[in-house]
């Protein structure tokens, strides 16, 4: 309202001027400051009851497309509409408040403007109600455009605080208490009975530690760094579970590289010891695996365990997995987990292959 106020108030110093000119009358101050609140008064009038339609109509435009420009216009046609009727209706009222003959006042009393001066005077109002929408609609989308981007960085926020969180987890869940005791209890024990074992797996061990603690710094790693962090953990259990444990790991050195979030394979390794191979007396076998087709990078964990039971697929380390590859990745990658040959659990992960 401020800004109509401030317009009004401008063309009405240029309508009082113009009047006076075209009437001949002598521009004295006291002419002047009598005439500019009634005209001033009719022109805010005017652009106010065009805003109130531009700011009422604008809510029911449709949201986008060609639909949202047809609609545009038209509310630029009903706001000139509104304004013209506001103006014929008030014009001839104010003149006679003021007691002057100013421009198209000689119309006053008769059928109404003559059909020449009806479009001049359309055609004034139209050059209010086209920048008032258009500018209207432009705070608009600037204003959406600022949600928006406050809301993509509140979500940026979440995610980051997701991903730190979600690294410190699995970091946790591989290096936790019992796993480091009973590693250093089997060392304890080994130094006893097979010094060489002990100091092989005191070996694996450290080097584990080397790898992974690292990964609570990182937000990226690289395929090999991920292949060297999972050997190092499978060959610690393999000194504890000695022959019930067996892996194979096959990665061509060519996608050594590249980039993969931290922790997605050691974790999917991690489920298919935990709940594939411990619980069998036996044990089995592991099978990592990489590969690549276009810009798509394969990554297969499969066990030779006891295979999908009826909670399979919805612990919580494969939930931690999906929900990163879906905040990193969205769409384009993707765990799914299916039965293996000749039995046991086969998880792949599958996204896109960006060269690091």
């Amino acid at each position: 309202m401020l800004i109509c106020l401030a317009v009004a108030a401008a063309d009405a110093m240029l309508w009082v001027l113009g009047s006076l000119l075209s009437t001949g009358a002598q521009a004295a101050p006291q002419q002047v400051w009598r005439i500019f609140p009634g005209v001033g008064m009719l022109r805010f009038m005017c652009l106010a009851v065009m805003m109130l339609v531009v700011v009422l109509g604008h809510r029911l435009l449709p949201t986008g497309g060609i639909s949202r420009w047809l609609a545009l216009a038209a509310l630029v046609l009903v706001a000139t509409a509104a304004g013209w009727i506001v103006f014929v209706q008030s014009f001839c009222d104010i003149g006679r408040w003021l007691g002057f003959e100013l421009r198209y006042s000689r119309y006053c009393g008769s059928a109404g403007f003559p059909q020449r001066q009806v479009p001049v005077m359309v055609v004034r109002q139209l050059q209010f109600a086209l920048p008032m929408v258009g500018l209207y609609e432009f705070a608009s989308r600037s204003r959406r455009a600022a949600e928006a981007l406050h809301e993509a960085g509140l979500r940026q926020m979440s995610l980051a605080r997701d991903l730190a969180a979600g690294r410190a987890q699995l970091l946790q869940a591989q290096i936790e208490p019992h796993f480091l005791f009973n590693s250093l209890a089997n060392v304890r024990r080994l130094v006893r009975t097979d010094a060489a074992a002990a100091a092989s797996m005191l070996a694996d061990l450290l080097r584990y530690l080397q790898e992974a603690l690292p990964r609570l710094r990182e937000t990226e790693s690289t395929l090999g760094q991920e292949i060297e962090l999972v050997r190092a953990f499978l060959d610690v259990h393999g000194v504890r579970m000695g022959p019930r444990l067996r892996y194979d790991i096959v990665m061509p050195e060519t996608l050594a590289q590249l980039p993969v979030p931290p922790m997605l394979l050691l974790t999917l390794v991690e489920n298919a010891l935990k709940h594939g191979l411990q619980p069998l007396p036996e044990g089995g076998c592991i099978q990592v695996g990489a590969s690549r087709s276009g810009a798509v990078l394969t990554l297969t964990v499969g066990d030779t365990g006891r295979g999908m039971g009826d909670a399979s697929g919805h612990g919580t380390g494969l939930a931690n997995i999906r929900a990163r590859l879906r905040a990193l990745h969205g769409a384009a990658a993707a765990l799914s987990l299916q039965v293996n040959e000749p039995r046991g659990v086969r998880a792949t992960i599958t996204l896109p292959a960006v060269p690091g």
